[in-house]
């Protein structure tokens, strides 16, 4: 599995109907907004993936389509995840390229690629998981009431896990650049914003009050991680840089 991110453009008889030059006002013109469109593009080579329902906008090739579902032979593994909620989504299979719904330009996204190794389970918020190969394990789990407080997350958040002997891949989209960074045992990492977006297994997320009436700090409510293991963080998120 295989994926691009494409920025199209208007057509060139757009630019002529609406009187701008291309060559001098591709990206900015004073008085119209240039509309531009994001679009991401996998393509599939005797493989599989599976993404958000209804972010298809069309595919084309000798590929197959069904519901991922889990089933008696992947008990184990969903047990050993210990979700709440199965999470139905559409799964293309053969080879033949997928292309996902448009993002108008104002809603871009960053995407990142993460590779989920054997025995690996992952957490990701919700909103930005956006597709992922085939060979996984995917549940959800339940957010506590003051994680729901300190964030958009929502109630639950999408677990994935990669099945056995095997290394699967996750797509995640993110309004900021995101990264990979590791958690070392006897280290903590504490935010005043909701910076990680997702979180592999070994790592303890809390939402708390740090200090109290000016004492200790007084930060109010962070976000606190503890444990070993790794972190999809934005470290730039709300800077106005993106």
């Amino acid at each position: 599995m295989e994926y691009l991110v494409k920025v199209l453009e208007p057509t060139d008889l757009w630019y002529l109907q609406n009187n701008i030059n291309k060559e001098t006002n591709k990206y900015y013109h004073p008085t119209r907004s240039i509309p531009f469109v994001q679009q991401v593009e996998i393509r599939l080579e005797n493989s599989g993936v599976i993404i958000q329902k209804g972010s298809l906008h069309r595919c084309m090739g000798k590929l197959s389509y069904e519901i991922y579902k889990t089933d008696n032979r992947l008990r184990d593994i969903w047990v050993a995840l210990t979700t709440e909620i199965e999470y139905n989504a559409p799964v293309y299979k053969g080879t033949g390229t997928v292309h996902l719904e448009p993002r108008q330009k104002g809603s871009f996204l960053h995407y990142t690629a993460i590779d989920i190794l054997e025995n690996e389970q992952w957490e990701f918020d919700d909103g930005v998981f956006q597709f992922c190969s085939d060979n996984v394990v995917i549940g959800a789990k339940r957010l506590k009431y003051r994680q729901m407080l300190g964030s958009s997350d929502g109630t639950w958040r999408i677990a994935i896990k990669a099945l056995p002997n095997k290394t699967a891949k996750a797509v995640l989209g993110t309004t900021a650049p995101a990264k990979v960074v590791e958690l070392n045992r006897g280290e903590i990492l504490i935010a005043d914003f909701d910076m990680v977006k997702g979180f592999t297994k070994g790592i303890a997320e809390d939402y708390r009050k740090l200090g109290h009436f000016g004492r200790g700090g007084g930060e109010g409510f962070v976000w606190v991680y503890e444990g070993e293991g790794k972190l999809l963080v934005t470290e730039n998120e709300g800077m106005g840089l993106n």
